[in-house]
């Protein structure tokens, strides 16, 4: 009779088995189009968390000459008169940067290495966040210097001035002479002004901040809440389930544009406040498919044998239950942002978006006139495109999620 015996192994495995969300990964960024989607909006993040550095009418630094009895003084205008708000968004992007070289870095690791290490840096850089953009917010004062270093280093009263790659700011003006207003692309104003004699490119750059901003902060807000009630009615049912189905019913029936509009002719126009309207009344159809998925799920074995173990409530929904459910809420977040941003650019573009002179591609497609009477390409040019790629991005990008995580496209990808 032959031996069936399996001979053991003394060689290790040279390939640990992939995890679930590296199958995921791996078949989301297949396709050229969603790598260069997911690059073009990695850019506008890191666009978003640095344009002050990338566009700003302050330099760097400079020199002021010596005056009588005193001597030269070098000062740095740029970093002096940033917001709170623009310091908490730098060291976010520069944790993001660490982050990104701590994973770069250790794929050469084993994968417990890898993993420990990347968890570890994760919450270092995490808290150090926190705690740095807490003192900020608490500590620092606004200054904002108004004033025109430019036209000091024109007549000689500085020197040694290093302005950022764009040397305006969104709220510059030229002055208000004919040839500085609606001009057209050139050496100095590389994609033209508007009726304000304020340079486009900067006002383009400094839109994505608007447009990211309003697109993650809202539906971080919309999944936070989405995510809660969707667990909790899909965990619990009878009058969780009732009461939690009315309350997204009661939500679901407010149009979110006219309560913005409501809001801003009550209260003014505030982009937070924008944020939150969106955030607040789009959490509805995240509930609903979490709700579906925890139904699917909760009598499923691993959750049972979770309950038994005599595990708190928060970490059976949270810790085993919503990862195996969440899928189907992730791909309608990313359509989620583009609505978002389609919903912001909407506003500005009918005047009731963001506060004057703040910059925002709604706005900028306003300012550019009306095809039918005076039109300036130029200032259309730009805000349009971007607004187009962007949610063109997002959709792109909440698809080939969809397919990803879909079973029966396992072999069509």
């Amino acid at each position: 009779m032959a031996d069936l015996t399996i001979p053991a192994i003394d060689e290790p495995l040279l390939y640990a088995p992939r995890p679930y969300w590296g199958w995921v990964a791996a078949r989301l960024f297949r396709p050229l189009l969603v790598r260069m989607c997911t690059a073009y909006l990695a850019v506008l993040v890191l666009i978003a968390l640095f344009v002050p550095l990338l566009a700003n009418g302050q330099p760097y630094t400079c020199v002021v000459p010596a005056a009588a009895g005193h001597a030269a003084v070098r000062q740095y205008p740029l970093f002096r008169d940033l917001s709170s708000i623009d310091w908490i968004l730098l060291v976010v992007g520069a944790a993001l940067a660490a982050q990104g070289i701590v994973i770069f870095t250790s794929r050469r690791l084993a994968r417990p290495e890898r993993m420990m290490l990347r968890r570890i840096s994760f919450a270092i850089i995490a808290g150090i966040t926190i705690i740095a953009g807490s003192l900020i917010a608490a500590l620092h004062h606004n200054r904002l210097d108004a004033t025109n270093y430019r036209s000091f280093a024109r007549h000689g009263l500085i020197t040694h001035a290093i302005f950022p790659p764009v040397p305006w700011g969104y709220a510059e003006m030229e002055p208000l002479s004919k040839g500085l207003i609606n001009q057209l692309p050139s050496h100095r104003h590389w994609l033209g002004t508007d009726g304000d004699g304020r340079d486009e490119l900067s006002r383009l750059l400094w839109g994505a901040r608007i447009a990211m901003g309003v697109g993650f902060v809202s539906q971080i807000i919309a999944l936070a809440l989405g995510i809660i009630v969707g667990a909790l009615t899909g965990y619990f049912g009878g009058v969780f389930d009732i009461v939690g189905m009315r309350l997204v019913e009661m939500v679901e029936s407010i149009p979110t544009f006219f309560l913005i509009l409501t809001f801003v002719a009550i209260y003014g126009r505030h982009i937070l406040d924008i944020m939150v309207i969106i955030g607040v009344t789009g959490w509805t159809g995240y509930a609903r498919l979490l709700r579906a998925e925890f139904f699917r799920i909760r009598n499923l074995d691993y959750v049972l044998a979770a309950q038994g173990s005599g595990m708190p409530l928060w970490r059976v929904l949270f810790k085993h239950m919503l990862p195996n459910g969440v899928t189907p809420v992730l791909v309608s977040a990313g359509f989620g942002m583009a609505g978002a941003v389609t919903i912001e650019a909407s506003l500005s573009y009918l005047g009731v978006g963001v506060q004057p002179p703040t910059a925002s591609w709604g706005s900028m497609l306003n300012s550019a006139g009306n095809p039918a009477t005076v039109f300036r390409w130029w200032q259309a040019l730009g805000p349009g495109m971007l607004i187009f790629i962007t949610v063109l991005a997002f959709n792109l990008i909440a698809e080939s999620l969809r397919d990803a995580i879909d079973p029966t496209t396992m072999g069509r990808r």
